[in-house]
């Protein structure tokens, strides 16, 4: 026990050290490494205190109970005195921690004090955690950040000790949930600072908030499984940052666009051909048009559009008929300029009747307009141009000719009996027969399975193979679903979507995502027959054999599914254009340190087989894929009689559909 002697020298200690300006002295003293002198140290004292009077009398108390002393040289601390300035010190620093004050600079730009409380709510909230488990880690926080001393906080740094703590207590899905998004400042900075692609403001703008679209719905939206199907390349998604947001495409009938029209503008075009009449009927068009854009995330199949709507210019002079297309031209042409994504979001279909005096008629005015985009050079063109699809079938049988210098590689030649029409994301649209006009129809999307990935999983086991096709397949209709709930949840709301709903598809608007068609698709076709057979597909039978078995066995998987619950999915072939499909083309996939880039060709550009043998080939896929089969032809030459010689060729096979290239790529 302390004794009542020593009890009353502490007593006296403490009222000795009741005043700030003995603290001050005593604080001085310590972290002075020599004797300070009375005139030094008063000076240092009085700075700081507003009692300036009686300065001797404050030493000599301290002198009085043996915490300071006096020597020749000045004034220093006892060791009784040093002891008790550190406990003083440490008493100071529990009192600090106590009431101390960090300052936050929050999400919302603004500063506001450090609150233990809002750390609980936000844990609860966020996270979805019970109160209990919320306050044991939000004070576990405010321990962490107390004793480093850190005087000035941001939000990151807060969510950071949060889940510094949530992952050493094993609650990574809490930590998941909290996850925030945003793109990370050093990529922030090297897109400001680019100077080799001169961003302008609008695409430093919209970059951004693409990249935090596509990390919300990889961290938040889709199940984890699913979303790291996506991260490692066993499956692709086109347009990431809207995927959960809009379709991704219409097949609409040109007729259904000038039905609005007239509905809503009854003066007859016909009647009335005034410049005035027709440029305005021209920009209503382009307006129906861009009411449909918001809606889609690729692009717009409008079907019969030279039967529909360049037929209404029939009787035009053809000085005229130039400046009205080029009109029409401008205004497609700046749409798609806004997107800057490299993509063609508009695909015109060019159809033909047998009689050949209408065949030619029509032929007149399209070459007209098919002219205003062969002038431009390739580059602008393979930005602006729309994809055009033309019905060769009729146009073939009425003897005309193709002119060669509207060949291009925006140009895809598809038969029309069969009924094959595509999109730019190759999608085919079931067309009833010819008498009957074809149903609008929407594509919700189109998934593509890595089929190389596979094969290297599988390891030349044939049954492991199709097992692990079939858990990819399963995978893609889960991707489905959520897409179809996601969808729903942001647009069934939209009075605009539902009132474009009800003018372009169907009254019936409850089924809208389930009577959408569902595409399936893959790529790296080739690298998996050559890793799981040896050689490539287009070199044995046995190659051959195994490509169309596992075409087959995704078109049973689908037809099963279909069957199984009246679904509407469908095989479909990807498309080898970037401007169709940038992404899955620049889409760099890793495989044991090294990268590369997958082709959504089904044939090899390098093969050595003649143009008819690879026609054979194809034809057999065209069999098993359902949809967008699409041949494409590498010729390397402008010479026109090799060109009409390949379209002879092609031409005469009835493939569903081919494009000429008329450079390698």
């Amino acid at each position: 026990m302390i004794s009542d002697k020593n009890i009353d020298i502490l007593e006296k200690q403490l009222k000795t050290l009741g005043k700030k300006i003995r603290i001050d002295i005593l604080k001085v003293l310590y972290h002075s490494s020599i004797p300070l002198p009375f005139s030094v140290l008063q000076k240092e004292i009085i700075e700081t205190n507003s009692n300036k009077s009686n300065f001797s009398f404050h030493l000599n108390s301290l002198k009085n109970i043996k915490l300071i002393t006096s020597e020749s040289d000045g004034y220093v601390l006892t060791n009784m005195g040093k002891k008790i300035m550190k406990n003083i010190l440490s008493i100071e620093q529990v009192i600090n921690d106590q009431n101390k004050t960090i300052m936050i600079r929050t999400s919302k730009y603004s500063k506001e004090p450090f609150n233990v409380h809002k750390i609980e709510d936000y844990l609860m909230k966020e996270g979805e955690i019970d109160e209990l488990l919320a306050c044991k880690i939000a004070n576990e926080v405010k321990s962490r950040i107390f004793k480093s001393e850190i005087e000035y906080l941001t939000a990151p740094l807060m969510r950071e000790y949060i889940n510094a703590i949530l992952l050493e207590q094993g609650l990574e899905d809490i930590r998941h949930k909290l996850t925030r998004l945003g793109t990370p400042p050093y990529e922030v900075f090297k897109l400001f600072d680019s100077q080799i692609n001169l961003i302008n403001p609008e695409q430093f703008i919209r970059t951004l908030g693409t990249d935090v679209s596509e990390q919300f719905l990889l961290l938040n939206l889709l199940p984890k499984d699913l979303a790291d199907l996506y991260i490692t390349g066993e499956i692709d998604l086109l347009n990431l940052n809207s995927w959960g947001l809009r379709p991704l495409g219409f097949y609409v009938n040109s007729q259904s666009i000038l039905d609005l029209i007239f509905s809503e503008n009854p003066e007859n075009l016909q009647n009335n051909r005034n410049s005035r009449t027709i440029i305005n009927f021209i920009l209503k068009f382009i307006d129906k048009l861009d009411s449909i854009y918001p809606y889609i995330s690729g692009d717009l199949l409008l079907g019969n559009f030279n039967k529909n709507f360049l037929s209404l210019f029939y009787d035009i002079n053809i000085n005229k008929l130039n400046t009205y297309f080029d009109i029409f031209k401008s205004q497609i042409s700046k749409y798609n300029a806004i997107n800057e994504d490299i993509k063609s979001h508009l695909s015109l279909d060019f159809v033909y009747d047998e009689a050949s005096n209408v065949v030619q008629e029509q032929f007149e005015i399209d070459h007209v307009f098919l002219d205003q985009y062969c002038k431009e050079s390739a580059s602008i063109a393979k930005v602006l141009n729309p994809l055009f699809l033309f019905d060769y079938v009729n146009f073939k049988r009425s003897n005309n000719i193709f002119p060669p210098h509207l060949i291009s590689n925006h140009l895809v030649f598809y038969n029309k009996v069969p009924s094959n029409l595509i999109n730019s994301s190759v999608i085919k649209v079931r067309s009833p027969s010819e008498r009957k006009q074809c149903e609008n129809k929407i594509i919700l999307d189109k998934i593509f399975i890595n089929l190389e990935l596979i094969a290297r999983k599988a390891n030349n086991n044939d049954d492991f193979f199709h097992q692990l096709l079939q858990e990819k397949m399963l995978s893609v209709f889960s991707l489905f679903s959520f897409k179809e709930s996601l969808v729903s949840k942001k647009l069934d709301s939209l009075k605009s979507w539902r009132l474009l709903y009800s003018e372009l598809f169907s009254d019936n608007f409850s089924n809208w995502t389930r009577d959408s068609i569902k595409s399936i698709s893959f790529f790296g076709l080739n690298e998996a027959i050559n890793y799981h057979c040896g050689i490539d597909l287009d070199r044995t039978l046995n190659s051959e054999l195994f490509a169309l078995e596992i075409m087959n066995s995704m078109g049973k998987i689908i037809e099963e599914k279909n069957d199984e619950d009246g679904s509407n999915f469908i095989l479909t072939q990807p498309h080898n254009n970037s401007r169709v499909n940038y992404s899955l083309n620049s889409k760099k996939r890793h495989f044991n340190g090294k990268y590369k880039i997958h082709s959504g060709k089904i044939l090899r550009n390098d093969t050595l087989l003649s143009l008819n043998e690879k026609i054979t080939i194809f034809k057999k896929f065209e069999r098993v894929i359902k949809g967008g089969v699409k041949f494409s032809c590498n010729i390397n030459s402008d010479d026109e009689e090799i060109l009409r010689e390949h379209i002879d060729i092609l031409t005469g096979s009835k493939l569903h559909a081919f494009s000429l290239n008329l450079a390698p790529y």
